[in-house]
């Protein structure tokens, strides 16, 4: 006579198998998502630690940078070359410059400030101010002369745009110390300054 599995006693522990066995792929399943969560949030923090000590060497590198060149932009400021155009500093300039060359005086007209080309501002505020000088000479050596003069002065940052001398009378030159020559000249004053309405 055959005997029945005792299936009624077995229910039980199957039923408390197959819990066990959801409970561990239940656990398993959340401590691979914990696990996931924990990376991301490790990979989270040491990108925002990466990105503030990339911050502090860019601005300890500023800031040895602005050390550096400190000096050299005072003199700058000094010299009249960042900030207000100095109009008044580059006349007077051009007067004692002429005293200075021992020439016989000149006339000057300033045209207002613009904006320097783009080729030679390369990125920065650049303005330029025309000045034409005109002035009897002597000599044709009386101008580059007078022009190293200027530049001792150090009034501001300026170049020389062009020159012209033309001859003040068709006469043969005289033996006597009487200026018969005509120099005039354009120079590009610039100056660097904040774009803003104000410095317009």
């Amino acid at each position: 006579m055959m005997t029945r599995p005792p299936f009624a006693s077995l229910k039980t522990s199957i039923a408390l198998l197959l819990v066990a066995v959801t409970l561990s792929a239940v656990g398993i399943v959340w401590s691979s998502m914990q696990r996931t969560q924990a990376h991301a949030e490790l990979q989270r923090q040491q990108a925002a630690l990466d990105a503030t000590h990339a911050r502090q060497a860019q601005g300890q590198a500023e800031a040895r940078m602005i050390e550096q060149h400190l000096g050299a932009y005072h003199a700058l400021v000094a010299r009249g070359f960042v900030g207000e155009e100095n109009r008044l500093a580059w006349i007077e300039a051009a007067q004692l410059a002429n005293q200075d060359a021992r020439l016989y005086g000149l006339t000057y007209t300033l045209s207002p400030r613009t904006a320097a080309p783009a080729a030679l501002a390369g990125g920065l505020p650049l303005k330029q101010t025309r000045m034409v000088i005109k002035m009897p000479l002597l000599v044709e050596t009386d101008l580059p002369r007078y022009l190293d003069a200027l530049r001792a002065r150090s009034a501001g940052l300026f170049r020389v745009d062009h020159c012209r001398l033309t001859r003040s009378s068709d006469t043969a030159p005289q033996p006597v110390n009487r200026p018969e020559l005509d120099a005039e000249c354009e120079l590009l004053w610039y100056t660097v300054m904040a774009d803003t309405p104000e410095a317009k």
